[in-house]
């Protein structure tokens, strides 16, 4: 079995318990949050934080893993989606729709990140001044998830 492979088996478990171990120390740091979220059920938490993990793991994909081992990746991780949550594959492609018309927009990676994430806790569109955390929590995303699938494959492009 590939170093790839036991990575994408263990993504599922890893996002949920980051998830648990993250939301004290984010709202420590970024108390804005706790302000926005002061009752956030913490399935809301639960769910979205694990749908952008997955959602960063797959946008770096193509620049992490060989061609060949992207499918069955896709296979491995979208399955443990599945059975995890009945509503975790239509958010993911609600974030991958987000993020790639922010992007379309010029927006960078880790606002739009943020963006999606904010807007799906709240329920509601963030206010401007909300919106100050979109970065810091964007960063926070993909920082914790870029070496996600290990080592750049020679075949995986730049």
């Amino acid at each position: 079995m590939s170093q790839q492979v036991d990575q994408a088996q263990l993504l599922l478990p890893a996002a949920q318990k980051l998830a648990a171990a993250a939301l004290g120390p984010l709202k420590e740091q970024y108390p804005e949050l706790a302000v926005m979220l002061p009752e956030m059920p913490a399935e809301r938490w639960q769910f979205f934080f694990v749908v952008t993990s997955v959602g960063i793991t797959f946008l770096l994909a193509p620049a992490r893993l060989a061609a060949t081992q992207q499918d069955e990746v896709c296979r491995i991780v979208a399955a443990a989606l599945a059975a995890w949550h009945p509503q975790a594959h239509d958010a993911l492609q609600d974030f991958f729709t987000f993020i790639h018309q922010r992007l379309e927009q010029e927006v960078e990676l880790p606002a739009a990140i943020g963006t999606w994430l904010l807007w799906n806790l709240k329920q509601a569109k963030p206010t401007v001044s909300e919106l100050e955390l979109a970065w810091p929590l964007g960063l926070f995303f993909l920082h914790s998830f870029k070496d996600w699938w290990d080592l750049a494959c020679p075949e995986a492009g730049p």
